[in-house]
């Protein structure tokens, strides 16, 4: 079919269907209303047309090119889109579930409240892209380039992001949990209100980097490098921190409930009214850190170094302190095991009696 043999079947309200428009320059033009079934758009141009309320199912738009395109409310399910370019794009609301988007080009678009799920997204190019409230979820984005992208409040869930670049990319209230970020670079990225709960960070680089306020709940970050990244008000309830560089990290008013932090050099770290209830710290370094108000209650700081570490009204409760390094440590007012609070703990009610 011609271009405007297309044009002439969509104003007489007929389905397009079985056809190979491979190539095909339809650039510009409105296709709205019109009804494509398992079509072949490889290779077309279809740079700035109109397809809003355009029926497309079962296509293949494989190295097709969409640039500038407004695609909102298109539904999008289950298609092909290798290699397209879809550069400057404006998707809202729009399906990309189980579509295949891998090495597609998104630079520089616009995506809002859209969904990727169960895509496959292996070396698409997102640079400079804005995202808010997008989900991509059980997706698969190996390689992808998210760098100078900004993110808000979008939703990366159970993602396999492995070799992903994010270099320069904004996060602002995203969501990244359950994905796979071993060995990502964020270094000195800004990265507020994000929850990486359960998400596997091992090796990763987030040296600089602003997390105030964000979630590492149960999230693997081993062997990581944390040094100086601003973690105020973070959590990192049974987060795995074994062998983590967080040398000179903010980590005031952190959360390290039940973190696994053996061997992690935390040196010159600054843990202000931090909780550290039940965390494990053998042979962890906190030379010249500042831990006032910080409670250690049930930790295990077994082999620590706190030489020289600030220690004002830290509270030791039930805490394992055997072969620890304190040499030159501030310990002014430290509290140590209370009784009362003991007893509280071991407290258990009487059993009813059978009457």
């Amino acid at each position: 079919m011609t271009r405007e043999e297309v044009l002439e079947a969509i104003r007489r309200n007929r389905t397009i269907e079985d056809v190979d428009l491979s190539g095909i320059d339809l650039s510009g033009t409105d296709l709205t209303g019109g009804r494509f079934e398992d079509v072949s758009f490889r290779e077309a141009n279809l740079s700035g047309v109109n397809i809003l309320r355009t029926g497309l199912k079962g296509c293949d738009f494989s190295g097709a090119i969409l640039d500038g395109t407004d695609l909102t409310k298109v539904d999008l399910r289950k298609m092909r889109f290798t290699g397209v370019s879809f550069k400057g794009v404006v998707l809202y609301m729009t399906l990309f579930n189980h579509a295949d988007l891998s090495g597609a080009d998104f630079g520089g678009g616009s995506l809002r409240w859209s969904l990727m799920q169960h895509a496959v997204l292996d070396g698409a190019n997102f640079r400079g892209a804005a995202f808010e409230k997008m989900v991509l979820s059980h997706s698969s984005a190996k390689g992808a380039n998210f760098s100078e992208t900004d993110m808000v409040k979008t939703v990366f869930h159970d993602a396999d992001l492995s070799g992903a670049n994010f270099k320069g990319a904004k996060f602002l209230k995203v969501l990244l949990a359950g994905c796979a970020l071993a060995g990502q670079d964020f270094r000195g990225t800004r990265f507020n209100q994000v929850n990486c709960s359960g998400s596997d960070l091992s090796g990763a680089d987030l040296s600089g980097a602003d997390a105030r306020m964000s979630l590492f709940q149960e999230a693997d970050l081993s062997g990581a490098n944390l040094e100086g990244i601003n973690g105020e008000d973070t959590m990192w309830l049974k987060a795995k921190l074994v062998k983590t560089r967080l040398a000179g990290a903010e980590l005031s008013r952190a959360c390290l409930n039940e973190a696994n932090l053996t061997g992690a050099d935390l040196s010159d770290a600054n843990l202000t009214s931090a909780i550290m209830t039940r965390a494990v710290c053998r042979a962890a370094k906190f030379a010249r850190a500042r831990c006032p108000y910080v409670d250690f209650s049930h930790a295990d700081l077994s082999a620590a170094d706190f030489t020289q570490a600030s220690l004002f009204m830290a509270r030791m409760h039930q805490t394992v302190t055997e072969h620890a390094i304190w040499t030159g440590a501030d310990k002014t007012l430290l509290r140590g095991p209370d009784r009362d609070m003991a007893e509280a703990e071991d407290f258990s009610p009487p059993r009813p009696t059978g009457g």
